[in-house]
């Protein structure tokens, strides 16, 4: 379990990619965003934020070249529910929206940017 390893353990592992001792030591990892709601920025306010749903698209682009035999330049477009928080100012109120979020990203050979601006 590596996150029970010492800073001088995890210096002898080797990294599973290069085979040299690269790695650094496991840190926390959040795809939600923090942010402060209202107009005082102390501990209370504190709140956080659905991630955008692009992240999953990079995170799996190597899993969709392997499986989807796609040759570069393709896109990735997916769709989901987001839900947002909003405060009525005029009587207070507490209420949860839903709507429909689309992403889509389309990855281009490096140095083929000039091609495929607009």
């Amino acid at each position: 379990d590596l996150t029970e390893v010492t800073e001088d353990e995890m210096s002898q592992i080797p990294s599973p990619g290069s085979g040299e001792p690269t790695l650094t030591m496991p840190r926390d990892f959040n795809l939600m965003f923090q942010t402060n709601v209202g107009a005082m920025s102390d501990q209370s306010s504190v709140a956080y934020l659905r991630p955008e749903t692009a992240q999953g698209i990079f995170i799996n682009f190597k899993n969709v070249m392997g499986t989807s035999r796609a040759k570069i330049p393709f896109g990735i477009a997916q769709i989901g529910k987001a839900f947002r928080n909003e405060i009525t100012p005029r009587n207070f109120i507490f209420r949860s929206r839903e709507f429909e979020q689309m992403e889509v990203e389309y990855f281009i050979p490096p140095g083929g940017e000039e091609v495929w601006k607009p």
